[in-house]
């Protein structure tokens, strides 16, 4: 791991706002299988051809720019809990990269099965996300149809969250495939103040595909 050097020190909100961040999401995955039974139906028939995948936790992202700083795969497990089969055999990813310079950070997370997600091509995720009650949406989900990559939904939206007196700005893109979804979080201090209106999110986009496609591993016959 030569040339990272020892990690700069946190402000002391920091562990906060990782809990705050984290609880979130893991939140989401939690709501994700209820609102999908909520919903009714299914989603596309089964594809025999689609590529199947499965996710890992790389040591850097980004093309090396981000650098995983703590491992958090086992808030987002919910798998035992579940009601359905094809719940019970999601496996989660999820950790918290900083960045190689400057105080950037991303929460990245993700679950994948063997078998292929019956809802798919809903964003279950992002559903999780906006049935939290500690967040609000401020920009709506907006497709980012551009960044897909074979056969996959990408979407993108801004939230806030109250937190003492103070509002955290929160961007989040999520993917899903027949197989995998996951979700990249900007987590960077400088972010929380950003009023939503005038938040990047063809940037986050373009970053998130650039993830995707780092962690995301074809599963080979």
């Amino acid at each position: 791991m030569g040339g990272w050097g020892a990690p700069p020190p946190k402000k002391s909100s920091t562990g906060k706002t990782l809990a705050i961040v984290a609880g979130c999401i893991a939140g989401a995955f939690i709501l994700m299988s209820g609102i999908r039974e909520l919903q009714g139906g299914h989603g596309a028939a089964p594809d025999p051809s689609a590529q199947q995948y499965r996710l890992t936790l790389p040591e850097t992202i980004d093309g090396g720019a981000f650098r995983l700083g703590q491992d958090v795969s086992d808030r987002f497990d919910n798998s035992a809990n579940a009601d359905d089969a094809y719940a019970r055999s999601l496996q989660s990813e999820a950790g918290f990269y900083d960045a190689k310079s400057g105080s950037g950070q991303l929460l990245y997370s993700g679950s994948y099965s063997d078998r292929q997600d019956p809802f798919y091509p809903k964003m279950g995720l992002l559903d999780g996300i906006e049935e939290n009650d500690s967040m609000t949406v401020a920009i709506p989900r907006r497709d980012m149809d551009e960044q897909s990559s074979d056969g996959d939904q990408m979407a993108c939206e801004v939230l806030t969250k109250a937190d003492g007196g103070q509002k955290l700005t929160m961007a989040v893109c999520s993917w899903t495939d027949r197989y995998t979804q996951g979700a990249i979080v900007d987590n960077s201090p400088d972010s929380f103040g950003v009023t939503p209106e005038k938040y990047d999110l063809d940037t986050l986009a373009k970053r998130t595909a650039r993830i995707r496609d780092e962690v995301r591993v074809p599963v080979e016959d």
